[in-house]
């Protein structure tokens, strides 16, 4: 399969479940201080939640096959919009866990909501670059 080629089979549960951690994580990364790469890079907050909601839209997206009485439907693109500003609507709600009105230090709410955000954040990345691996194995061997 080339990277152009539509897949025929669903994405393994697994790794639905990695893309969902993955934006739930960015989602929640935006709540107290921002952690490190985030930092660094100067990214904002409202990209981080609109990134997170994307991901977890494409997860939802792509598990909507296999839950019954759920199938897919309409135009994708529109659902992963909507994910899209739900999660910058979260991301601009995290001000509550800072002190001062959103511009001070992080509150102890926000420090345990960000650090079980990157907790998430690492595994789900870890579960889709593990996918990622064992796809690409597979397409050696063929």
């Amino acid at each position: 399969m080339t990277v152009f080629e539509r897949r025929t089979e669903p994405l393994p549960t697994a790794t639905v479940a990695g893309l969902i951690m993955i934006g739930v994580g960015l989602i929640g990364m935006t709540a107290g201080d921002l952690p490190g790469i985030a930092e660094q890079l100067a990214a904002p907050r409202w990209l981080m939640g609109i990134l997170g909601g994307v991901l977890v839209g494409s997860g939802w997206l792509a598990a909507r096959g296999r839950l019954p009485g759920i199938a897919p439907q309409g135009r994708p693109w529109i659902m992963l919009l909507l994910f899209g500003v739900l999660g910058l609507a979260l991301a601009a709600l995290t001000h509550v866990t800072r002190a001062d009105d959103g511009t001070g230090a992080a509150l102890f709410s926000g420090t345990v909501i960000n650090g079980i955000a990157r907790v998430l954040f690492g595994i789900g990345i870890g579960i889709v670059v593990g996918w990622a691996a064992y796809e690409g194995s597979e397409s050696r061997r063929r």
